[in-house]
């Protein structure tokens, strides 16, 4: 198997950089286009690039100069000079300021492509527009050639030595064409006086708009006060009159006329109540529904967050101490294990909501935090509710903490008829573990695998008119394994026997279909994939986390519940091995250089991410490394990271298996290297190696 291409050794250090490839539009320089530009270029000294002028000679006309990466590239071996005592000033620059190696890097190219622009222009230093030109980190080069004396600034004040000036603002770039005329005119929806090219509206009403639109109910209708037709409405208001009445008070509101403005009025808030000023936190009264410990409940019903959940921060009960004291620590959560932007900002206005409204004394309904998050604004409840239960100020509530394979079970089983979904739960009730004979019982997720192999044939049997199992008999069995071939036949042999035995056992039943059939043995030949697709598999992987999946896949031969069971603990780099924990056995591997490299790099990745993180599984995600019940990583993962390649990991792992088979010819080989069972070597075998399973002639 290829699996070594486009990850030769001089790739693996430095470390990839992560995050986007363009910042603020701008290119970046990774390291791995280095050697690509090594190779595809073997002189670095383009004499067409930037080529150098006699010194002093003034140019005819100044012209801006497009610089990119690219032209970094071509010039990296050019002498330059004064580069040796630019570089120096930039280490000082690093120790002053903390920037990274891999920064000063960053800087160092910058800095020659100043100073080439330099020697392209015939001066003596950098003119301080040809910063405007270059890509990247535009006011640390501006800072080191200050320092090195190196540049000319338009106008130098006396104390412009060793400090960072701001950079002049950059020419406005002219739109290629004639360009429209800014006209005046009245805006139709708030009637301001406003300048512009082709605009109908002003820019304020045009965002009022779209926001009432996407997080308000809002819709186009009449204004009550002004009783103007199809404009953007909040509480029966358009934007024009909000604003009249918040400048001019609440005895705007029975005015006939309305404030003529020049130029587009100031945005008013538009979340919750009409209110005359933004009154200070300080000025906030609590809330009158501040819950009580101990309190008990007269009877039971629903909130309503919906009209909450609109207003801004401004507009909520001021925060009690112990509330304080609770977004308090909840920020220390965030910044301890290093939450993103997007959800950290969701669950600390969830948070505030509820204890500006209810207070931080009592444990808090779940039923409440679900309420909240249904009204779908901008509120995120999973974390808050993990956060509540950690510290005990959450009241769990019975129906959210529910199985959802059970939930997924109930809701299947109501669109069967009631005669088949009953002997079905039947069934489930078996393998459970709570029939008549008491056995381990399995979870709700090995129960609705079983369903999902199941759902089909009872669907074929319901749309053939059968109304209840007792109506099954051999030949309909038979006739639903024959349906399939290989392993899906297996299964369904499998299910079927494990339906009709239970229901035989709680004497649902009288007789067994199943009883006494045979499987017969799997003749399918496991897929081989051709060796020009498995050529730079590795190279589609997006991070390292997609790397180490492949290479578990790909060399290993893991299967998606192996991996997704892998704890932390199992990985032991000092002694090169990894250990696949199975019910009943374990399964060492012992790692070779690349999964080495790979595992290595993941747990740097792991660490870095979520340093604080305690779940304990090997690989988790941004969802799991925050998830209080250490839950491991879903199964659509590993589908997301094997979609690039255009191949299924069931493939990849077969085809493996199969390529060690054809290497050798010995099943017990294949049992040690992958930890897979004795029937399932021979089946490899077999499939390499035809020759070897002819019957002798007698």
């Amino acid at each position: 198997m290829l699996l070594y291409y486009g990850l030769a050794p001089t790739h693996a250090q430095p470390l990839k950089k992560y995050g986007r490839r363009t910042v603020g539009g701008r290119e970046r320089l990774h390291w791995v286009e280095h050697i690509r530009a090594a190779a595809a270029a073997p002189t670095r000294d383009d004499p067409a690039v930037l080529p150098p002028t006699v010194r002093g000679q003034l140019p005819l006309f100044s012209v801006r100069r497009m610089l990119s990466i690219d032209i970094c590239r071509r010039i990296l071996q050019r002498p330059l000079a004064g580069y040796a005592e630019a570089v120096e000033h930039t280490a000082a620059f690093a120790a002053e300021t903390g920037i990274s190696k891999p920064m000063q890097r960053k800087l160092h190219e910058m800095l020659r492509l100043a100073l080439a622009v330099r020697d392209a222009d015939g001066d003596d230093l950098v003119d301080e527009m040809v910063l405007n030109d270059i890509p990247n980190y535009v006011r640390s080069v501006r800072a080191i050639l200050l320092c090195a004396g190196m540049l000319r600034i338009w106008e130098e004040p006396p104390e412009a030595q060793g400090r960072i000036q701001p950079l002049p603002a950059r020419p406005p770039r002219r739109r290629p064409g004639p360009r429209r005329r800014a006209t005046p005119r009245s805006c139709e929806q708030c009637g301001c006086w406003f300048s512009a090219e082709s605009l109908a509206v002003c820019m304020p009403c045009a965002g009022f708009a779209r926001l009432e639109r996407t997080r308000l109910e809002a819709s186009m209708g009449r204004c009550e006060r002004c009783r103007r037709a199809g404009l953007p409405l909040v509480d029966g208001r358009c934007r024009g009159c909000r604003t009249h009445v918040a400048t001019h008070g609440r005895g705007a509101e029975t005015q006939s006329w309305t404030q003529l403005w020049f130029g587009p009025p100031l945005q008013v808030r538009v979340h919750g109540p009409r209110t005359d000023d933004d009154r200070p936190a300080s000025a906030r009264p609590v809330s009158e529904h501040l819950a009580v410990p101990g309190q008990q409940t007269l009877f039971e019903m629903r909130r309503d967050w919906r009209a909450v959940a609109k207003l801004g921060r401004q507009d909520l009960p001021a925060l009690t101490d112990s509330a304080e004291r609770l977004l308090a620590d909840l920020d220390s959560v965030i910044k301890e294990q290093g939450w993103t932007k997007d959800p950290a900002t969701k669950t600390r206005r969830t948070l505030r909501i509820l204890v500006s409204w209810l207070g931080a004394d009592a444990p808090v309904l779940e039923a409440d935090i679900q309420a909240l998050v249904e009204t779908r604004y901008r509120v995120s409840g999973r974390r808050v509710t993990q956060f509540l239960e950690a510290r005990g100020l959450l009241t769990p509530d019975p129906e959210f903490r529910r199985d959802t394979h059970q939930m997924r079970l109930e809701e299947e089983l109501a669109a069967l008829p009631e005669p088949i979904a009953q002997e079905l739960r039947t069934w489930i009730k078996v393998v459970r573990g709570e029939g008549t004979w008491a056995h381990a019982g399995r979870s709700y997720r090995s129960i609705f695998r079983y369903f999902h192999v199941l759902k089909p044939i009872i669907q074929g049997w319901i749309a053939d008119g059968v109304e209840s199992l007792r109506e099954i008999g051999r030949d309909d069995i038979e006739t639903a394994i024959a349906s399939r071939k290989g392993t899906p036949a297996r299964y369904i042999h499998i299910v079927l026997r494990n339906v009709f035995r239970a229901l035989r056992q709680e004497r649902v039943i009288f007789r067994d279909p199943t009883r006494g059939l045979v499987f017969a043995g799997i003749k399918t030949i496991p897929p081989s994939v051709p060796s020009d697709r498995l050529a730079g598999i590795l190279s589609h992987a997006k991070d390292d986390f997609q790397r180490f999946v492949m290479v578990l896949v790909c060399v290993h031969a893991l299967s998606g519940t192996d991996i997704r069971r892998l704890l932390l603990t199992d990985l032991d780099l000092s002694r090169e091995r990894l250990v696949v924990r199975r019910h009943g056995k374990r399964h060492i591997i012992y790692l070779d250089e690349l999964t080495y490299r790979c595992a290595s790099a993941w747990i740097r990745e792991r660490h870095r991410r979520w340093p604080a993180t305690t779940n304990p599984h090997l690989l988790i995600n941004r969802w799991t490394a925050v998830d209080t019940a250490h839950t491991s990583i879903g199964t659509n993962t590993f589908s997301a990271v094997f979609r690039p390649t255009g191949l299924k990991m069931p493939t990849l792992r077969q085809d493996r298996i199969l390529d060690e088979a054809f290497e050798v010819e010995d099943p017990l080989h294949l049992m040690r290297l992958f930890g897979i069972a004795a029937h399932t070597a021979m089946r490899y075998i077999n499939a390499a190696h035809p020759e070897r399973t002819a019957k002798l002639p007698r």
